[in-house]
């Protein structure tokens, strides 16, 4: 269990792709939202879930799992992050997205002893960066909000201005041969083939 990191999950997205909440598809029997907080449980003692509608989601708050509001409205992953590591109670933060069922926690392993005293540590995976399935530190902070306030959204611009650690694809391999953390849901195709390769 790695006690100084946060599991943070983002579902404050738009889901215009999918067509409904997709937080909320069945996985398994449970919502797919429940799916990853429950894999980062098991490497995290306590997860974050950062949202547009907290009620929406109260059903997950245990001891272990605060939902919050997302302090930004646009529905980005950046605004996601700030809200998240701006009420960090520890150093770092492991973020992932709502829609990646198959996060390993080799990998969280992998990326949190890789943290050094970068301010992100961003595996890679078929040559493009994977910034919703990495480690920030609370250090992040003051940058991403210079970055949203200048509207400057996109996050993978963003490693060029913090002190990132790119966790190169060989040596994702190590921990995760196929890239299945990365494997994210944004179309009902991308939910069906999903759900085979769960089965």
């Amino acid at each position: 269990m790695i006690d100084e990191m946060t599991g943070v999950v983002l579902a404050g997205g738009r889901s215009s792709r999918f067509g409904t909440n997709k937080a909320l598809a069945d996985w398994k029997g449970a919502p797919l939202v429940q799916s990853v907080v429950d894999s980062l449980l098991k490497v995290m003692p306590k997860v974050l879930v950062v949202t547009k509608n907290a009620s929406e989601l109260a059903f997950l708050k245990t001891a272990r799992v605060t939902v919050v509001e997302d302090l930004c409205a646009d529905g980005h992953p950046m605004g996601g992050i700030f809200t998240a590591l701006s009420g960090l109670e520890t150093r770092h933060a492991f973020v992932a997205a709502c829609d990646m069922p198959f996060v390993r926690p080799e990998l969280i392993k992998a990326l949190w002893h890789s943290r050094a005293d970068y301010d992100a540590v961003i595996p890679v995976w078929r040559d493009k960066r994977q910034p919703l399935c990495g480690v920030y530190s609370r250090g992040c902070v003051g940058m991403i909000r210079a970055s949203i306030a200048e509207d400057s959204l996109g996050i993978k611009h963003l490693f060029d201005l913090l002190r990132t650690r790119f966790m190169l694809e060989k040596e994702v391999a190590g921990v995760d041969p196929q890239g299945l953390s990365f494997m994210d849901i944004d179309t009902r195709e991308d939910y069906e083939r999903a759900k085979g390769l769960a089965a």
